[in-house]
């Protein structure tokens, strides 16, 4: 069947974009169909293994006519407009096309090589590499391999089209088109409830819904697999809510998903290596923090004053806090502990930290003690005993930063009296919206007003431009 396609693909390249002659040179005569059985062959190939699924994607874009197929030639074409103007965004094999609050994807191949890109993909099913150590470097494998194979083919018919050869190679795996989507420049996040369209958090655009993604059954059932692949996640009837985290190439995922009937359904995807693109100077660049305020919140870490970081989900708090980390000299002894891992491991920006999973905070905080470590990050307060262990870790000498979700300061209050807790004396506490720091006050005895300390100023205007964890890292090393 794999000869077929392979001939049906010389055919569409000859056909639809008139290079016979390109071909003919591969060739020593014209390639043409003369033979019933190969024009019933090659009719059932374009139908069957690209048309319907051309079809299919083409009644998800907006505003775009259906595919004027012409039957009357012997190789079926299909006529499409070009995208409109918009925002790029790109990702592998394609790219978004970006208005207002709304976003379309178009892949590579659009419009003029669909059925290419199908037939391609079909050909390059079940290749797959001799080893792998998970499921993510099966899938980024077996990518490359398929990647590698496509060039290959194309480069019988005359064509050195890598893109094409890339989004073929996507295609042909269960990562087209979400997870070839949440690997765009900037975007971090990626969320949908059943039969609804894909919302993404890009860094520099916002919010924005792509309209012609829907999360519907098919979707649902192949996020699914990523789930029961991994023997630590999968679903039972008590638990409907599971979640796995992939690394694909440069790229690492968080993949939660919540499956019906009991709930509605839902996918919410995590691009966690978004983060080291995150730093502070960035952060400064993009607004969502003053040059003076970050100054100030260095100033008080040097000074062992505990940072408490809070606002609602999604604003940004661990962001700041990895931003923050990634700039403290590298001497310092840094640990982290959290429930689930968010932060980087910045030891490999040469810094000394060893990053810790673990739920018991407050146990663990006291076998810390025995390590001395220089600064601690505790991850988000969400129980008493994470409460303690911010207090704990302040009692004992140790600088300290959390995170916690609060929506004012004087709800900050009332969580930690909640958990039986006082707020740490000099505790700076940085209210977070809209992914912007919106406020900052001091306790004692009572909320107060933050003199701006700018000693960092000089420092921070060193790093000016170091838009990633890595560049910081150089800078601060003096390259």
């Amino acid at each position: 069947m794999r000869r077929y396609k392979g001939r049906a693909l010389k055919v569409s390249f000859g056909r639809m974009e008139s290079k016979l002659n390109e071909i003919n040179k591969r060739f020593k005569r014209p390639l043409k169909i003369k033979s019933p059985f190969f024009k019933r062959v090659a009719r059932e190939l374009y139908l069957f293994f690209a048309l319907d699924e051309v079809e299919e994607l083409l009644r998800k874009l907006p505003r775009i006519p259906r595919p004027k197929v012409n039957r009357r030639e012997e190789i079926v074409t299909l006529q499409l407009p070009p995208p409109p103007e918009g925002i790029e965004i790109p990702f592998p094999g394609g790219k978004l096309i970006l208005s207002g609050r709304e976003a379309v994807y178009y892949p590579h191949s659009y419009p003029d090589r669909l059925i290419q890109a199908h037939i391609l993909a079909n050909m390059l099913k079940g290749l797959y590499p001799e080893s792998y150590e998970n499921q993510g470097e099966l899938l980024w494998k077996s990518v490359e391999l398929r990647k590698a194979k496509a060039m290959e083919y194309l480069e019988e018919v005359g064509c050195e089209d890598e893109e094409l050869a890339l989004e073929a190679s996507i295609r042909s795996t269960k990562l087209w088109p979400a997870l070839a989507i949440m690997m765009a420049e900037d975007v971090t996040e990626g969320y949908a409830f059943l039969n609804s369209p894909l919302i993404l958090d890009h860094i520099i655009h916002g919010r924005f819904e792509v309209k012609n993604y829907v999360f519907d059954e098919e979707e649902l059932e192949k996020f699914k697999t990523f789930i029961e692949a991994d023997i630590n996640a999968g679903f039972d009837f008590r638990k409907s809510l599971a979640e796995v985290d992939i690394t694909l190439g440069q790229n690492k995922f968080r993949i939660a998903l919540d499956i019906p009937p009991a709930s509605r359904g839902a996918l919410d995807i995590r691009n966690l290596s978004a983060i080291s693109k995150l730093s502070l100077p960035r952060l400064i660049k993009l607004g969502s923090i003053k040059e003076e305020e970050a100054s100030t919140i260095l100033k008080s870490i040097e000074l062992g004053f505990p940072i408490l970081i809070f606002g609602r989900t999604g604003v940004g708090k661990t962001t700041l806090a990895n931003a923050l980390l990634a700039c403290l000299p590298e001497e310092l002894r840094l640990i982290s502990v959290e429930e689930v891992r968010e932060i980087e491991d910045l030891s490999i920006y040469g810094m000394h930290h060893s990053p810790y999973e673990v739920s018991g905070k407050f146990d663990f905080i006291r076998f810390l003690l025995h390590r001395n470590p220089d600064i601690v990050f505790l991850g988000e307060i969400l129980t008493k005993e994470a409460a303690e262990a911010f207090n704990l870790a302040y009692s004992s000498g140790l600088k300290v930063i959390a995170t916690t979700h609060a929506r004012g300061f004087q709800e900050l209050v009332e969580k930690f009296e909640a958990f039986g807790q006082m707020l740490p004396r000099d505790t700076l506490a940085i209210l977070m919206r809209d992914k912007r720091v919106a406020e900052m006050r001091r306790w004692n005895d009572g909320w107060h007003p933050v003199d701006m300390n700018l000693e960092y100023l000089d420092f921070l205007r060193k790093l000016r431009g170091a838009d990633t964890n890595e560049e910081v890292a150089r800078r601060k090393g003096g390259e």
